[in-house]
Order: structure tokens, then C-alpha cells, then sequence
């Protein structure tokens, strides 16, 4: 889970009270996964042994690191823009589980992502499981979404849409 603050307010826009919840849920029916977090937290933050809280990083090839160690990458936001956090995940070969937020669930690339409604805690949970069950080649992710992200591939497309914009 990678986030830019990282709480346990069940309102926040960032949705750490629902990975948190998630850990819990993990706990409980002893599945063997750790959830880690890259991103700030508030002092003192109370969250269950399987959380690992990395604190914001600043090195992009340690996230880089992070993201490609992962199996999921979880996203809880309430709302994203063009959510880099996606497009970065997918490049480094992992898939996504989240909440739909605007944006992810428009980017993202669907044969190795799963949105569900906002706060539906019980299907992100099985989607999560669901994800960690199916065997992904990582280079096969991260193949595609160069092919949809890469530099060359979004400045064409921005081209695009300009002389598009501009002919009318």
C-alpha cells in the first residue's frame, strides 16, 4: 500500500482504516501475508502485527523495489486523479486490488486489476484473496503496462488529443 499519509480515520481520503481492517481480516483467518505500507504516518498509529509502516520514501527505486517485491498492491483511496500509484504498481509488474476512485479503475489494465465499490470492505477482501491466489508473471504485467504508460506511448497519445481538440 503505498500512500502519501497514512492513518487510522475511517473518513480519510487516503483509506488507511480500511487496510488496517484488511490486516485485521487477514489475521483472522491466519492468511499469510503482510501488508507494508510506504508512506508518512501520525505518531503513535496502532495497527496490527501484520503491517509493516516504512515511513514515506524518498528514493524512487526503493519504492520501485517495494512495488516489485509486492504480490498486490492495494489502493484504498476514496479518490484519485490519474493515480500514479496504478501506472507505477503495473510497471513494476505487480497488480492492483482497490476501491474504485475516479480514476484507477480507468486506467488501470483490467486482466490485472480488480476495483470494487468504495468501503464494500467484504468484496475488496476477497478480491484481495482472490489476487494473491492467481499465479501472475510479473514480467508479462509489467510488459503491458510499458506498453500503456511508457513516455513515447503518452506523448503520442497527448498529441492525439490535442490535434483532436484543435480540428474542432
Amino acid at each position: 500500500h503505498a500512500t502519501a499519509t497514512f492513518n487510522d480515520k475511517q473518513n480519510h481520503i487516503k483509506g488507511g482504516y480500511y487496510v488496517i481492517e484488511i490486516a485485521k481480516k487477514l489475521l483472522k483467518d491466519k492468511v499469510n501475508a503482510k501488508i507494508i505500507v510506504a508512506g508518512s504516518f501520525v505518531d503513535g498509529l496502532n495497527v496490527p502485527e501484520n503491517i509493516i509502516l516504512l515511513g514515506r520514501l524518498e528514493n524512487q527505486q526503493l519504492l520501485a523495489q517495494y512495488y516489485s517485491m509486492a504480490n498486490v498492491t492495494l489502493l484504498t483511496s476514496m479518490k484519485e486523479t490519474f493515480s500514479m500509484i496504478v501506472a507505477e504498481s503495473l510497471c513494476c509488474g505487480t497488480p492492483i486490488v482497490g476501491f474504485e476512485a475516479g480514476a484507477p479503475e480507468l486506467i488501470a489494465l483490467d486482466e490485472y486489476s480488480t476495483f470494487v465499490n468504495y468501503g464494500d470492505i467484504e468484496t475488496l477482501y476477497d478480491a484481495l484473496l482472490k489476487m494473491l491466489d492467481s499465479l501472475m508473471d510479473s514480467k508479462v504485467v509489467s510488459q503491458a503496462a510499458y506498453e500503456k504508460y511508457s513516455k513515447k506511448v503518452m506523448t503520442e497519445n497527448y498529441i492525439e488529443l490535442y490535434n483532436e481538440i484543435n480540428n474542432k
